[in-house]
């Protein structure tokens, strides 16, 4: 069981305080800011310094951890030098403790994290459910059930976009999503389609920046062709980061401030 934190625990009181979740993990804690997993503490002085017979000059596990996904990596390094990828866990972007201007370092790193529409922090994947096994009986009847569509099946795509009619019909769609949209404004499936995977993703920014992210992008993308999220072409993908990062979150307005006028004495 994963102890509270000491040391680290100022670490904890830089985000935003009620906006965060905090998870046990590795005998550390996880930090969650909606969806996306943003820090990781660990508190083990004196612990393990190898890992698979290569020995490190600092704790594995003694310091604070970012989540960045793999093709951000570089970008995020360029701005935060002094962090270097887990050995263990190279996805996570790792600060020992004991690195000269810790606390400098962890705050700066913080900022980057907390900035609207960051690309730090990480999407867990959605665990794979244990499938019961397979009842010949249900198998049979289920192939035979032609009283729905078949919207997450193999089919043309020209076939699946012409029968849907709700959002939740398309693939990578389901009912959380298709309240997101209605909240954007596009209540159809047919509407979606019209606007295109560009549009409907920056209606969807528009009510919540956390869509500002290329897995979204990817998302939309298979739902117009009737593809898994994760299988659409190379090019797709970097078509749908290239158009992510082309999207600067909105400038706030400055606020003029209004110097009273001393008024000259009579």
């Amino acid at each position: 069981m994963a102890k509270e934190p000491q040391e680290l625990k100022w670490v904890e009181e830089l985000l935003p305080e009620g906006d965060y979740r905090r998870k046990a993990m590795f005998g550390g804690f996880i930090y969650y800011i909606d969806e996306k997993a943003v820090l990781l503490i660990f508190e083990t002085e004196g612990g393990s310094r190898t890992y698979k017979g290569k020995k490190y000059d600092f704790d594995l596990w003694n310091g604070c951890m970012f989540p960045v996904d793999k093709e951000f990596q570089a970008e995020a390094l360029n701005l935060c030098p002094f962090l270097t990828p887990h050995p263990i866990l190279p996805k996570w972007l790792y600060l020992p403790l004991h690195t000269e201007n810790f606390d400098e370092h962890v705050t700066t790193a913080l900022k980057q994290v907390l900035r609207p529409h960051s690309f730090w922090g990480s999407i867990p994947k959605a665990k794979n459910k244990k499938k019961a096994p397979k009842d010949p009986l249900q198998e049979v009847s289920v192939r035979m059930d032609t009283r729905y569509p078949r919207m997450f099946s193999d089919e043309p795509a020209a076939e699946v976009l012409k029968r849907a009619h709700k959002i939740s019909d398309l693939k990578n769609l389901g009912a959380e999503s298709e309240k997101q949209f209605h909240a954007a404004g596009i209540k159809t499936a047919q509407q979606f389609i019209k606007l295109g995977w560009k549009k409907t993703l920056l209606k969807l920014i528009a009510v919540h920046p956390k869509h500002r992210h290329s897995l979204y992008a990817y998302a939309l993308i298979g739902a117009l062709t009737n593809t898994e999220f994760t299988q659409i072409s190379q090019a797709e993908k970097d078509e749908a980061r290239e158009f992510v990062r082309s999207l600067k979150p909105a400038k706030k307005p400055i606020k003029k401030k209004f110097v009273k006028k001393k008024s000259k004495p009579k």
